[in-house]
């Protein structure tokens, strides 16, 4: 006598998946989140570091976001939010880092054989793409970023302190 149970673990399995992409990704625009991005920062830049390469930390915030959410409700904020977090991820190679940071703040990792040059092209592209206007239910609107930049590792060894610099920088940007 021999019993065959058979189990279907599609669904469960699913379930796990998702939990999973839930923990390491923004809800609202699919991006990793911050936990995620520091999780991969520190081996990224590891590598960097072994070959001998160079990176770039830039910090992207959007300028006067809380006025979008004051007077065209939140849910023009996620539209925007979104459209975005879009076109940085469009603006980048696929071996850059780019994250949801926290409400209306983005961070990308470029690395690689990079000059100052190179930098200043993805950031100046990140700002006119973003620059361009948003059709959010309605209204078009058009914002404004800051990006500070930090450097490794010329700037900073350290995740958390290159973190830190491209944040201080950004906040400089913004004056």
């Amino acid at each position: 006598f021999r019993m065959v149970i058979v189990r279907d673990l599609r669904d469960r399995l699913a379930a796990r998946d998702r939990i999973h992409h839930l923990a390491h990704h923004d809800a609202l625009t699919g991006l990793p989140n911050r936990a995620d991005f520091l999780a991969r920062v520190g081996d990224k830049l590891a590598q960097v570091e072994a070959q001998g390469a160079t990176a770039a930390l830039l910090f992207v915030d959007i300028d006067r976001f809380k006025r979008v959410n004051d007077s065209l409700g939140h849910i023009a904020g996620d539209a925007l939010l979104c459209e975005v977090a879009r076109r940085i991820t469009a603006a980048l190679r696929a071996t850059d880092l780019v994250a949801r940071f926290a409400g209306d703040e983005f961070v990308v990792l470029l690395a690689g054989d990079l000059e100052y040059a190179d930098i200043d092209e993805v950031a100046r592209k990140l700002l006119v793409a973003i620059a361009q206007p948003v059709d959010v239910d309605g209204p078009s609107i058009s914002v404004t970023t800051s990006i500070g930049i930090a450097l490794f590792p010329r700037d900073s060894r350290d995740p958390a302190e290159l973190l830190k610099f491209a944040d201080t920088a950004m906040y400089h940007a913004k004056a």
